[in-house]
């Protein structure tokens, strides 16, 4: 089923007045402020709005839009540095929903997700950012799939340019696109062919980590009013796929709610039994045990983090990792750097150390 068009639902204050439930009394200052509280990003959306409207900005304001910009454009260098590198990745999120929004006005800017097709493409990304771009590995996990494939996420990372008001720089390059919350919800590996349609699953995986706020909704309707969303049968059919139903209708309802448009209607009402369907299938399925040992958690799809120990190379191949079980635990030699896999947040600072004194032993062998 498709439905037709209407004119777009403008992105204006009164919008954000809504989104932010911020009473119509109430100025742009208590909107900023709200949005703050609700992400540390979000402002960056509703001063850019204000700036369109008209509202004269002051040093602070015209500064914080100046950052957000510049990150971006930094993001955009590092992003065509990859795609020369790693041809068939894809960025979620972003930049590409950013490109949807009017030229003038910011989506908050936070990090970098670039989905990659395979190891060889992501360390071949990951070296280049690392050695032509100055990054650092920042954080290593792995999981397997369903299916028993080993999947990576490495986020490289970059200082921030403002520590006291901004995080720091990172890009996020992985090779499975959904990681659900590995359990009801497993990992999810590809990616839909139609970017519109890629981006709409990254906006609602979000919520498993976090609800749902403006700068979503927001993207819901850039989706929705340059027609990404017009074909409502391929979107219902594609969050099915996917088993994103239940946390789409919150969105999509929610969306709706507070800029009423017959796709949103009908996306509505379609995702809704399908949510029920989804959840119904969730509950049945039982909670598994959490194994805690590294090898135990690979083997049962539950993820491990790695610790980076150093930047050193040359201990694994150029286009893969070497896992390397031992007594002072399981290494990850990666193209970037070797990293101690952990099954949780705390680590024995004896095993760490021990972990190490077996990487120096390693090298020392290697060059004997």
């Amino acid at each position: 089923m498709t439905t037709s068009a209407t004119p777009p639902v403008p992105l204006d204050l009164t919008l954000l007045h809504t989104l932010l439930a911020v009473p119509d009394h109430e100025d742009g200052r208590e909107l900023v402020s709200v949005a703050r509280e609700v992400s540390a990003t979000l402002p960056q959306l509703v001063i850019s709005v204000a700036a369109r409207e008209g509202v004269p900005l002051g040093s602070g304001s015209t500064d914080e839009l100046a950052r957000a910009r510049t990150r971006a454009a930094r993001y955009e260098q590092w992003r065509a540095a990859v795609a020369e590198a790693a041809p068939h990745g894809r960025v979620v999120k972003g930049p590409s929903l950013a490109a949807r929004y009017p030229q003038d006005v910011v989506r908050p800017v936070g990090d970098l997700d670039l989905v990659l097709p395979d190891e060889a493409e992501l360390w071949a990304a990951a070296r280049t950012l690392t050695a032509g771009h100055d990054a650092e590995p920042y954080e290593l996990t792995l999981v397997t799939d369903p299916q028993g494939a080993l999947h990576v996420l490495l986020t490289v990372a970059w200082p921030s340019p403002d520590p006291l008001l901004e995080q720091e720089l990172r890009v996020e390059l992985s090779t499975a696109a959904f990681y659900g919350d590995l359990g009801a919800l497993p990992l999810r590996p590809a990616l839909p062919a139609r970017q519109g349609l890629a981006d709409l699953l990254s906006v609602v995986e979000e919520r498993v980590q976090r609800p749902f706020h403006a700068k979503d909704a927001v993207d819901v309707l850039m989706l929705l009013h340059t027609g990404e969303l017009a074909d409502t049968g391929a979107v219902t059919d594609t969050l099915d796929a996917f088993r994103l139903t239940p946390e789409a209708h919150e969105l999509l309802t929610l969306v709706h709610a507070a800029a009423p448009h017959p796709t949103l209607e009908a996306l509505v009402s379609r995702t809704g039994p399908l949510a029920e369907d989804e959840n119904r299938r969730r509950a049945a399925t039982g909670a598994r045990p959490e194994p805690a040992g590294v090898p135990e958690r690979l083997a049962s799809g539950f993820p491990v983090w790695g610790m980076l120990l150093d930047t050193g190379t040359g201990r694994c191949p150029t286009d893969r990792l070497r896992l390397d079980p031992g007594p002072s635990g399981t290494l990850a030699h990666t193209p970037v750097g070797s990293f101690l896999l952990v099954a949780g947040e705390l680590v024995d600072p004896a095993e760490h150390a021990a972990a190490a004194a077996s990487l120096a032993s390693l090298d020392a062998g290697t060059h004997a």
